[in-house]
């Protein structure tokens, strides 16, 4: 078991996480440095695979991309709590007053969720309006950083199930919250640079839900029943893997039984397989601003970032 400690800019806190398992956690208070551009990968990214969170910040940070990080939670999740439109509008006010009284101007975001709720919690006060959301494929792939097809086949055969030297062919998987930009969705096909690469007929502004939402809403069949198409989708496209932008929706298609296989493209990029198998079938770590809310167990929240 390994142990991660991570400097949280925006909560002023220092955390410690165990990994795998995500057993022994400990928040302290702490003055983290002041910093202008923050890293902020999100709940699914830290729950099923600390180990890249940690790289990335750690690539962005020695490259001046960012100089701060952030634990917390978007405020999504908050909502499949009883009463949880209330509880989402107080935390994203408590989230405006923090930023608000720090120097960040720029936030880097590793989840399409992550974007689309931060931009609109932070566009709701004339204080936060005007600080920029930038989508982490967009950032590496300005950075010069793309997909080495050997890299990315590698992953594709450890995972065991297309034979290895056997011919592999990407299908995007397009996240639903950035249907409206396609910011991600053009990132991701960037930086999956020479790998062969084809269009589904649910694209971009046609894409649709990975399944995690009537998850959460308890029909657990029919949010299988979504993520499945999305492998039977990628057959019909002419291929024999997906790949995502969203870790969310790489955990949801991959537990439905679909019936071809599906990366996030960071494990690509990284060359390491997140190993789903110690995934525990819900999230069990958000981070909050409250003291006795930073480590709060969410396992109803299955499948949802």
């Amino acid at each position: 078991m390994d142990e991660y400690v991570f400097e949280d800019a925006l909560a002023k806190s220092t955390v410690t996480c165990s990994y795998p398992g995500l057993e022994a956690v400990t928040v302290k208070k702490a003055d983290a440095a002041s910093c202008t551009s923050l890293f902020f990968p999100g709940c699914s990214l830290i729950n099923y695979a600390l180990p890249l969170a940690q790289s990335v910040n750690d690539l962005l940070v020695n490259a001046g991309e960012v100089d701060g990080m952030s634990l917390l939670c978007c405020g999504k999740i908050l909502e499949y709590e009883n009463d949880g439109g209330a509880s989402r509008a107080a935390f994203e006010q408590q989230f405006r007053e923090h930023i608000a009284q720090t120097d960040i101007k720029r936030i880097v975001t590793a989840c399409p969720n992550c974007a689309f709720a931060l931009r609109k919690l932070l566009a709701a006060s004339d204080e936060t309006a005007g600080i920029e959301i930038v989508p982490l494929p967009r950032v590496l792939v300005d950075m010069g950083y793309k997909v080495d097809p050997e890299t990315a086949a590698s992953v594709v055969y450890n995972d065991g199930r297309i034979e290895e030297g056997a011919p592999i062919t990407f299908c995007p998987k397009d996240s639903c919250p950035d249907r409206a930009t396609g910011e991600f969705a053009d990132a991701l096909r960037e930086i999956m640079g020479e790998c062969a690469l084809v269009e589904p007929k649910y694209a971009r502004k046609r894409s649709y839900c990975c399944g995690s939402r009537p998850r959460a809403a308890g029909h657990y069949d029919l949010g299988d029943k979504m993520a499945r198409r999305h492998g039977t989708h990628a057959k019909e496209a002419g291929a024999n893997a997906l790949v995502t932008p969203c870790i969310s929706c790489t955990f949801s298609i991959l537990g439905s039984g679909c019936e071809v296989p599906v990366f996030h493209y960071l494990e690509l990029l990284f060359g390491w397989n997140i190993p789903w198998y110690l995934a525990e079938g819900y999230m069990k770590l958000r981070f909050l601003f409250d003291d006795n809310d930073s480590n709060r167990d969410v396992r109803s929240y299955k499948g949802i970032g």
